[in-house]
């Protein structure tokens, strides 16, 4: 078990990203990822509060919210469901900005390593 990412040290840096690109690239011009939408598949699930004292990932169209808890994680009420890839740390700091992230959990399975999916908007 363990973290997921690209292995860059960019990862950790607390600083959000911006991308750039020309036009014919596809690429942004500089947006803030702060305001952006995402999607997550969080790891660590099995280690994480709700699974502890449920037996189980939550269920699809739970509610949950993201916080800093020593890593970005996901909650659902006031328990941990699982940590957001470390490619989403820049997270940490739109929090510190201000920021909120409501989601819902799109997918979700139990068994020896149990998986939650979710999708997040910024608030």
């Amino acid at each position: 078990m363990g973290s997921s990412g690209s292995g860059h040290l960019s990862d950790y840096s607390g600083k959000p990203k911006t991308e750039s690109g020309s036009g014919s690239s596809g690429g942004s011009s500089g947006s803030d990822k702060c305001g952006e939408a995402f999607t997550a598949s969080l790891e660590d699930v099995a280690s994480h509060d709700y699974y502890v004292n449920h037996g189980s990932a939550p269920a699809v169209g739970t509610p949950l919210t993201v916080e800093v808890r020593g890593r970005v994680v996901a909650v659902s009420g006031t328990e941990s469901v699982g940590s957001l890839p470390t490619r989403f740390n820049y997270l940490a700091r739109c929090l510190q900005d201000g920021f909120t992230y409501t989601g819902i959990v799109t997918a979700s399975s139990n068994g020896t390593n149990p998986q939650v999916q979710a999708d997040f908007v910024a608030g």
